[in-house]
């Protein structure tokens, strides 16, 4: 009976001397980097510009380009992180760790992309170079006061002529917010400001001119009410195995009214 006893009060005291660890604080070190950067044209050192609404595809709901696939080096499970690129092509992390890590995006508006890269303690600055599949250049955007039209033409090119050999679509996008893009489109539509199977000379460039009219039913809605909008020129270049998801390459966005003005770039992202 006395043995029973003592197995009891050393199993309770063994019990009492490890939960004395279950009341410390963690003292694991919280989040000690950030970091901040652009996605940069390999060829013009220009910013990539994308889109981003809803969730990323990779989630399974609305398509966007603005994302990539980040994984911490070191550890046994390397689970993928998603970091969000912002519009106007830059993205920012303030809640991260010291390490090493791996950009790795497939499904983004530029070729797969795959680069490694350190974060020390504190801020960090880290662009990434890649190659995006199509280009908007020379774009003019205004309203036209006499045909009471948005009008908008455009140079549109493919980077790699061998791989993208076919442009499928330009848009000019027009939406109530900044936030405008192939896929929050207020006009998608109206039948002129969509131009199909565009195609280019010998070294991938072709002009376009669209054009969005605010009396036609189709676009009701976004000219329903006397505001701002926002427009930007959207390009997909596509080819045998290249960009099947059909990501968009984008112009700057402006801010438009409907008053003659010239349109202002948006840049407070």
């Amino acid at each position: 009976m006395k043995s029973i006893k003592y197995i009891v009060a050393a199993a309770l005291a063994a019990m009492c001397v490890t939960s004395c660890d279950w009341f410390k604080l963690d003292n694991q070190e919280g989040y000690n980097a950030s970091v901040y950067g652009t996605i940069i044209d390999s060829q013009t050192g220009a910013p990539v510009l994308s889109e981003i609404y809803g969730q990323s595809s990779i989630y399974g709901q609305n398509v966007t380009t603005g994302f990539m696939k980040v994984t911490e080096l070191g550890w046994d499970g390397k689970a993928q992180q998603i970091w969000y690129v912002k519009n106007n092509g830059t993205y920012r992390n303030n809640l991260t760790f010291a390490g090493d890590y791996r950009m790795e995006t497939y499904d983004a508006n530029y070729y797969p992309a795959i680069s490694e890269f350190k974060l020390k303690r504190g801020e960090n600055e880290v662009n990434f170079s890649v190659l995006p599949y199509a280009r908007v250049t020379d774009h003019k955007i205004s309203y036209n006061t006499t045909t009471k039209k948005i009008e908008a033409t455009c140079t549109v090119e493919v980077t790699d002529p061998m791989k993208t050999n076919k442009i499928s679509e330009v848009r000019l996008c027009c939406y109530t917010d900044n936030f405008v893009g192939s896929g929050l489109n207020g006009c998608k539509d109206d039948p002129g400001a969509v131009a199909k199977n565009v195609a280019f000379d010998e070294k991938g460039k072709a002009t376009v001119t669209l054009s969005i009219d605010p009396s036609d039913v189709v676009n009701s809605t976004e000219f329903k009410y006397e505001r701002e909008h926002y427009v930007r020129l959207a390009v997909c270049a596509v080819g045998p195995g290249v960009n099947t998801s059909s990501r968009y390459n984008f112009s700057p966005t402006y801010c438009l009214k409907l008053d003659g003005s010239a349109p202002v770039e948006y840049n407070k992202w």
